[in-house]
């Protein structure tokens, strides 16, 4: 027997929740989370009770059930064993497992990640709970059923699809829209906060993109500790909080127009909250653009006990292009595990096809619509029967919209060269 046999381990401390026939195993003060067989997890279990690997390697030989038979999910009956060594060198390596005389560099460890600028959001528990109990669902329920109402007595006050069409004021209409806008996404990621609060579980804000669009982002990473059907409310609270807030928009343009205030229902203020309720209208259905990690996207890699999906289906695509390509482009998997091949193909085809669209939307439609604002601007400029207000409102606007387009596309851009970069360093 080898000295690595005899030797004894610290096991981090890890969250685990059984996750259909696997064991979804994590650590919070990482965010790393990992899916592992039945078997893997009951040689945790054994080096948490201070078995060395010898032990361990002994008593699966000897007994081959380890009692997996009795532990719900387990497939005694498939014959898969997992490797012990691998298996432990692997959780040496993600920083789950230290000799036990290393067990204070988990520590040391956590103290020198880099510091996180992302904000750290932590909410009473209580007052989490009594946002989403069943009184105050309810009650939500009820403001939005008399806005449907409202809305079905009331034509005008249904969703203005040509909201987005303006002939004056562009720049103080795009400015105003871009504040009240990030106030709704606020509110929505505060939903799914708040959601994952009402657990104990903190989360994290910050800036991302998906694909060129900037978008805030809340890291619920930590909601994979709950059972399964508790992570749905976090996932799903952000578009919750978009529909409360359309209807109160409603309410609040159906006041206007009963009083008369701020020009009624022809006013800038209406044609502003109706603008607004189309934009978050907008953002309701890019959430189901799931081949973008999106609210839906989590929702279904949940449904589908598959929390790697997106990476899966990148590994899974740079493999398959690798081959097609002959070894030209993308990078060969060797052994591939992957958890439910089906769903990984049918998500991969949406993972193209949707990124195939998106660019299509990019360049002949986003691009030339900048491009003639542009060229409307310069012609307004050089005309000198136009008013310099005009020229200024026209042209601030467009220089608005290229730059939000400019900026988007420069993270998008420095994501894919720092993806290529840790790949040419992996290979």
């Amino acid at each position: 027997m080898s000295s690595a046999d005899d030797e004894t381990y610290f096991v981090v401390p890890l969250s685990v929740q059984q996750d259909g026939e696997d064991y979804l195993v994590g650590n919070a003060e990482l965010d790393d989370y990992y899916q592992i067989p039945a078997q893997g997890y009951a040689i945790i279990e054994m080096l948490q009770q201070g078995q060395t690997p010898g032990a361990i390697k002994a008593r699966l030989a000897g007994d081959c059930d380890v009692g997996l038979e009795a532990r719900p999910g387990a497939d005694s009956d498939s014959g898969a064993m997992v490797d012990v060594d691998d298996f432990i060198a692997m959780l040496r390596e993600i920083g789950f497992l230290y000799p036990i005389a290393d067990a204070a560099l988990h520590q040391a460890r956590v103290d020198a990640e880099p510091a996180d600028r992302r904000i750290l959001f932590k909410a009473n528990p209580r007052i989490a709970r009594a946002l989403f109990s069943p009184v105050a669902l309810l009650f939500y329920l009820a403001i939005v059923g008399y806005a449907v109402a409202l809305a079905v007595l009331d034509p005008e006050l249904r969703i203005n699809r040509k909201a987005f069409f303006i002939e004056r004021n562009f720049a103080p209409t795009l400015v105003l829209l871009l504040i009240l806008s990030s106030a709704a996404v606020m509110l929505h990621e505060l939903g799914h906060m708040l959601a994952a609060a009402r657990h104990g579980i903190s989360s994290r804000l910050g800036i991302g993109n998906r694909l060129w669009n900037i978008v805030a982002e809340t890291d619920l990473s930590g909601v994979l500790a709950l059972p399964k059907r508790q992570r749905y409310l976090p996932f799903m609270a952000g578009m919750m909080v978009d529909v409360l807030v359309i209807a109160l928009l409603t309410l609040a343009i159906a006041a206007l127009d009963r009083s008369g205030a701020m020009g009624g229902r022809t006013g800038f203020t209406v044609l502003l909250l109706q603008a607004l309720i189309l934009q978050i209208v907008v953002t309701m259905g890019w959430q189901f653009n799931f081949f973008l990690k999106t609210d839906i996207y989590y929702v279904l890699s949940n449904y589908w006990s598959y929390p790697d999906l997106d990476a899966d289906a990148r590994l899974y695509l740079r493999d398959r292009l690798h081959r097609l390509t002959r070894g030209r482009f993308g990078a060969r998997v060797e052994s591939p595990n992957y958890k439910n091949v089906r769903v990984l193909n049918f998500f991969s085809i949406l993972w193209v096809g949707g990124r195939l669209v998106a660019l299509a939307i990019l360049v002949l439609v986003l691009l030339p619509t900048l491009y003639l604002y542009a060229a409307k601007s310069y012609r307004a400029f050089r005309d000198p029967s136009v008013s310099m207000g005009a020229v200024y409102d026209l042209g601030i606007f467009t220089l608005l919209s290229l730059m939000i387009l400019a900026a988007g596309l420069y993270m998008w851009v420095r994501g894919r060269l720092a993806t290529r970069r840790t790949l040419r360093k992996e290979s």
